[in-house]
């Protein structure tokens, strides 16, 4: 694969690439959470999308952050409240026996409303909105592995645990 990786601080992603557009912006699953302004990043996506461009979102749904992390279907917490939210905790979030001693973390738990209206306010149209009732890790120890993720066990109620969405930037795409 021909790639150029690019290193710099999302918001400023736009100026780091010279103003160059693209046809695709893709944000993938736990990118969303370390990000404090959802305004800001929009923009950001907006400048970086070349016209008739689109975003393709795919994040954990904030509602199933509300859930117990044993069961994964009794809500143990607020769903409005963003955040932030800071732990200190031995070993890490993606591995909580990692031999580390404290981390500190910072994460929000934007709403799909806050997440909706962020990307609909820098000028992107909604095309679609999928909630989707797997996730990509075990996120709770009730989920149960299947071939395309993890769900809660057959005959559970189902609850989203992940959302995708795709956003474009009106205009025709430049002609190459």
């Amino acid at each position: 694969m021909d790639a150029r990786f690019v290193v710099a601080d999302v918001y400023d992603a736009a100026q780091a690439l010279d103003g160059e557009t693209f046809d695709v912006v893709y944000t993938g699953s736990g990118a969303l959470p370390w990000l404090p302004d959802l305004r800001r990043w929009a923009r950001v996506v907006e400048r970086l999308l070349a016209p008739g461009g689109f975003l393709h979102l795919a994040e954990s749904h904030p509602f199933a952050h509300t859930l117990d992390e044993a069961a994964g279907t009794t809500v143990a917490s607020d769903y409005f409240d963003e955040g932030p939210h800071v732990s200190t905790e031995a070993g890490s979030y993606a591995d909580r026996l990692a031999a580390t001693t404290q981390n500190t973390t910072v994460q929000y738990e934007h709403r799909l409303g806050s997440v909706i209206s962020a990307i609909a306010g820098a000028g992107l149209r909604i095309e679609f909105l999928h909630e989707h009732d797997l996730a990509l890790f075990a996120q709770f120890d009730a989920l149960v592995r299947g071939p395309d993720g993890f769900r809660l066990p057959e005959g559970r109620h189902r609850v989203p645990l992940m959302y995708s969405l795709r956003a474009a930037k009106p205009g025709r795409p430049v002609a190459s």
